[in-house]
This record gives C-alpha cells, sequence and structure tokens, in this order.
C-alpha cells in the first residue's frame, strides 16, 4: 500500500506530539519533519518531498500564512487551528482543509482522505507537457511547450511564455531539474532557453523573439549538438 509522506510545522510540542501520534497510527502517511515555522525550517520543507504539510497558524517566528507564502513546492496543506477566523484567509491560499482544534479522528480522517484523493488526481491529469508552479499565491499550469526562456531574478525565475510571463519562487537550478533535458537547456547562469523556439544564434548569443540571450562558452557545443538533433 502506498504511503504519502507528510509534515507538521506546529510550535506547541504537545499539539505536535498530538498529531505525530495520530499519524503514526495511519496506515496512509509517513511523518519526515516536524518542527515550529521558522526560516530554517522553511528551508527545509521547500526541499523536501512532501505529498502532505499540517499547518498551524499563530506561531512566534513566523506565521502560517507567512509559511505558506514562502513555500516553492506544492504539497497539500492542511491548516490545524484554535481560531475559525483564519479559514476563509486560509481557502484564499487554495489549501486543502481546515481543521478547528481540538478535531475529531473521523474530521482528521476526513481530512486525510480528501487530501491523499488531490494527491493522486494531481498525479493522474498532470500531463508531461505541463508544470504546476506557484505564481502570485496561486498554483497556475504552464504550457511547456509555450515556455520561450526562463531568466534567473535573484531568488525568483523569470518564466516568459508567448502570452505572459511568471514570476517564481525558485533557484534556476530547482527549475531546470524539472525541464526536459532534450527539450530545454541552461545555455547561461541567467538563463534556461527552449530549444524548439531559438530563431538563430552563433557562439555569442541565441535570438528568441527579438530577445538577444548570451550563451556560456562552455555551453556552445552542448547547444549545438542539441539543435542539430531536434525534431
Amino acid at each position: 500500500m502506498k504511503t504519502f509522506n507528510c509534515a507538521i510545522i506546529e510550535d506547541s510540542i504537545t499539539q505536535r506530539k498530538l498529531l505525530e501520534q495520530i499519524i503514526a497510527k495511519s496506515k496512509h502517511l509517513k511523518l519526515i519533519n516536524a518542527a515550529s515555522a521558522n526560516a530554517e525550517t522553511l528551508k527545509e520543507i521547500n526541499k523536501s518531498k512532501i505529498d502532505l504539510l499540517f499547518l498551524d497558524i499563530e506561531m512566534p517566528d513566523m506565521n502560517g500564512f507567512e509559511f505558506l507564502s514562502g513555500l516553492t513546492i506544492q504539497p497539500q496543506v492542511i491548516i490545524t487551528s484554535h481560531d475559525q477566523k483564519y479559514a476563509l484567509e486560509a481557502f484564499d491560499f487554495n489549501v486543502t482543509d481546515f481543521l478547528l482544534k481540538p478535531y475529531s479522528t473521523d474530521r482528521f480522517e476526513a481530512a486525510i482522505t480528501k487530501a491523499i484523493d488531490k494527491v493522486k488526481s494531481a498525479k493522474k491529469k498532470q500531463p508531461e507537457s505541463k508544470l504546476v508552479v506557484k505564481h502570485n499565491l496561486k498554483q497556475v499550469e504552464l504550457n511547456v511547450h509555450a515556455i520561450l526562456y526562463i531568466e534567473a531574478l535573484g531568488d525568483y525565475v523569470k518564466v516568459v511564455t508567448e502570452e505572459r510571463n511568471y514570476v517564481i519562487l525558485s533557484t534556476m537550478s530547482a527549475f531546470n531539474d524539472r525541464l526536459e533535458a532534450d527539450k530545454f537547456i541552461r545555455i547561461h547562469k541567467s538563463y534556461i532557453v527552449n530549444l524548439k523556439m531559438v530563431e538563430r544564434y552563433n557562439h555569442e548569443f541565441i535570438e528568441i523573439q527579438n530577445k538577444k540571450i548570451p550563451i556560456s562558452r562552455a555551453k556552445i557545443v552542448e547547444l549545438d549538438q542539441l539543435l542539430n538533433c531536434l525534431d
């Protein structure tokens, strides 16, 4: 039976232990991290491969909404809170469910079932030509074939498509890892390009829709080989 990786972000040790005990009894869940919200925890979570995130709202160093805003991954998020007033704002972040403490075992199981169903559905429906990314705090689907190029912007990347641009919290390396290696190439520390969008090139730059993009010397041979192998 498949298990789903989850993490708990909760400042109360008592509440955290209680949730850990509930998760330990679940045949569907595997806990891989449990901590309070802070910059270091956020960094660890963004590097992890989790399907579900249990998230409190009121925490001393970083509240739940700040934590959500800093996520670069897209797990199913279940908010756990003592205060109903956060529910509306929570769903503005497209969370999966909101559990009002104290919650019953049945209510917990219902939230888990909902989250797991969404994980399964997302994996089935997401074709290879689509990428799910977070833009302006919302998850959006990018048509990979429509991407012209990706440009580094500090802690963000700008994805330029034929229709619009998307600014996404991600490193260039992390975003490059999500792309098909035979369709895209990182030709410079600050640029990744869609090979099929290249209109012309020399050994100094490529051109995509009048945009001149510099080429690193180390990438010239690889670029030649990939362009010559395109269908």
